[in-house]
């Protein structure tokens, strides 16, 4: 009995000394390291907001930036009553009811982290708010930013918006390690450029207890934005072709045929990016930018091609002329001009000015399909441009059985192409067949303005046309403006060359109206500006007359009043005095 209680102490002893020696252990050998394991155990960063880059026009013009902005958000494990809260704020802050309540009901990974109810908040709901913050159990009033676009619906597509991350969005990128109520960039530039655009979190540093509810605010973690984007666009260019634009249903883009650099893109009807629910029941399409991602017919804009062809395989020669009776008999069926009357015996250089549609379906006849065909696809139709923003549309052309010679060489038929892509065809004939990648940003810099990425013209691809077809061609281009049916494109102090397309709608004999397309260049022998006009329900000489007034208003330089000039003399003369 005595041995086996000495073993009982013995083992005692050593069992006390091994716990003792595990407190030394963890008490003062490990103390440094489960000392900072329990701060960060109970403390922790309510991340507030994302900071964006700020996106600058070409002249470093700001387009879209972050501003502060008061948000309301609340805590799902601190909500006490959801059905009487939700009925309080659906009165306050003018969101439905349904929608509060489907918020303050759904199960989050973390019921202690802050949700946002709604994004920039008013004074006026901020005091009503706080009148009645007593009956609000786990809501706050929280500072964040919120995206402001200067130029709102006028750059709507072109830039595009942020909006919180979903579900889907979320599995496709957990690697970048975004998390449920980011906001990221959903459309436009916002979104290819949303890695780069992307900052640091900031946030509040609180003290929580064991089971993570929120006990103290300790301190502020400062945020660090994104970096900025510079890109091509010129503001100014911008703001006057949508100004031109006005209301209509349809879409201007401006092109340097240059170097492929997008000066300006507007698309219309637009959306409002504080207010996107909104939008979505409007009819037009609204969030549809024309520019890249519509498809249709380019009507006599095609004659380019059907007269390069022509031109280029000897089919016909700079004076060989045709007569225009005003329709002519293939095979049983009747080709109509557009002029009844006709246009009566005349060659290429008067045929294109005046869009004669019998002059382009004989010539059209004689090249056949296959070779208008071949030549529309080296000139990039029915592919994409690759621009970089989402969602461009390749359009299509037809199979060579699909569609007869007199269609195509006056665009008609079942061929689909997006009006970037007639700008890039216009600007290779500009140039003289270099097809330049169009793009929108210039350059990537950080914060502290250093360089990040610099995106230079990148050239697809050179078609060789013979100069005496270009020279025939462009003539045919200025005459379309100077005395054809582009007359309302004409500026008195620059040249421009540029081409119509009218383009008939399904039933358009029953009353429905045609799409309108022009596309120019100018000034027409040192080209600088390329530009495409696309009119969902309009004719071409619309769409010619919106294309004159903004290359009129971005070409030439507002005349001064001599008020204006004696004022400056003056000036002068007394800035020389001192």
């Amino acid at each position: 009995m005595e041995d086996e209680k000495r073993v009982f102490i013995n083992l005692t002893k050593i069992l006390l000394m091994i716990i003792i020696l595990r407190c030394v252990y963890l008490q003062v050998i490990r103390y440094s390291y489960y000392k900072n394991l329990s701060l960060r155990n109970c403390i922790r960063t309510i991340e507030t907001e994302i900071p964006r880059g700020v996106i600058y026009d070409r002249n470093m013009r700001s387009l879209a930036k972050d501003s502060p902005a008061l948000h309301l958000v609340f805590v799902p494990y601190d909500l006490e009553n959801p059905e009487k809260e939700a009925s309080l704020l659906a009165e306050i802050i003018s969101v439905d009811k349904k929608e509060i309540l489907k918020k303050f009901q759904t199960r989050y990974a973390n019921p202690f982290d802050r949700v946002y109810i709604k994004r920039r908040i008013t004074k006026e709901e901020v005091s009503l708010i706080e009148e009645n913050i007593s009956d609000l159990s786990g809501i706050f009033i929280q500072e964040g930013l919120i995206r402001e676009y200067i130029l709102g619906k006028d750059t709507c597509h072109l830039l595009g918006y942020t909006g919180e991350i979903s579900e889907s969005q979320l599995k496709a990128l957990k690697e970048k390690n975004y998390k449920q109520g980011d906001y990221i960039g959903q459309e436009g530039v916002e979104k290819v450029y949303d890695d780069y655009l992307r900052g640091i979190p900031g946030g509040l540093q609180v003290e929580v207890d064991a089971i993570g509810h929120q006990r103290k605010i300790l301190g502020k973690k400062d945020s660090s934005p994104g970096n900025n984007l510079i890109l091509t666009i010129d503001q100014t260019i911008q703001e006057i072709v949508s100004d031109e634009l006005g209301n209509r249903r349809g879409c201007v883009a401006v092109m340097d045929p240059r170097n492929g650099q997008i000066l300006a893109m507007v698309s219309k009807p637009g959306f409002d990016a504080d207010n996107i629910k909104e939008y979505l029941k409007r009819e037009g399409y609204p969030f549809l930018n024309r520019v890249i991602k519509g498809t249709y017919s380019p009507g006599s804009v095609f004659k380019i091609i059907t007269e390069i062809t022509a031109l280029e395989t000897g089919e016909i020669g700079e004076y060989d002329r045709v007569e225009c009776s005003g329709e002519i008999e293939v095979a049983d069926r009747f080709f109509h001009c557009w002029e009844k009357e006709g246009h009566g015996w005349l060659d290429i250089n008067l045929a294109l000015p005046y869009s004669c549609n019998i002059f382009f379906g004989t010539i059209g006849m004689k090249s056949g399909v296959s070779k208008m065909l071949g030549f529309a696809s080296v000139f990039g139709l029915g592919n994409a441009t690759g621009i970089d923003l989402p969602g461009e549309k390749e359009g299509s052309l037809p199979k060579r059985s699909e569609i007869d010679p007199l269609n195509l060489s006056i665009g008609q038929g079942p061929i689909l192409i997006t009006p970037l892509q007639l700008l890039s065809l216009i600007s290779s004939v500009a140039n003289g067949g270099n097809i330049w990648k169009p793009y929108i940003v210039k350059e990537v810099v950080s914060p502290d303005e250093k360089r990040i990425k610099e995106f230079v013209p990148e050239l697809k691809k050179v078609v060789y046309v013979s100069e005496e077809t270009l020279g025939i061609l462009r003539r045919g281009l200025k005459n379309v403006v100077m005395f054809g049916t582009g007359g309302r494109a004409r500026i008195d102090e620059i040249e421009v060359a540029g081409k119509t397309g009218t383009v008939q709608r399904a039933a358009s004999e029953a009353g429905l109206a045609t799409h309108g397309f022009f596309v120019c260049y100018a000034p027409a022998d040192t080209p600088k500006i390329a530009m495409v006009v696309f009119l969902d329900t309009a004719s071409s000489s619309e769409a010619a007359g919106i294309a004159g007034k903004s290359l009129k208003r971005i070409l030439v330089p507002e005349k001064k009043s001599s008020v204006e000039i004696e004022s400056e003399a003056e000036e002068l003369e007394n800035a020389e005095i001192f």
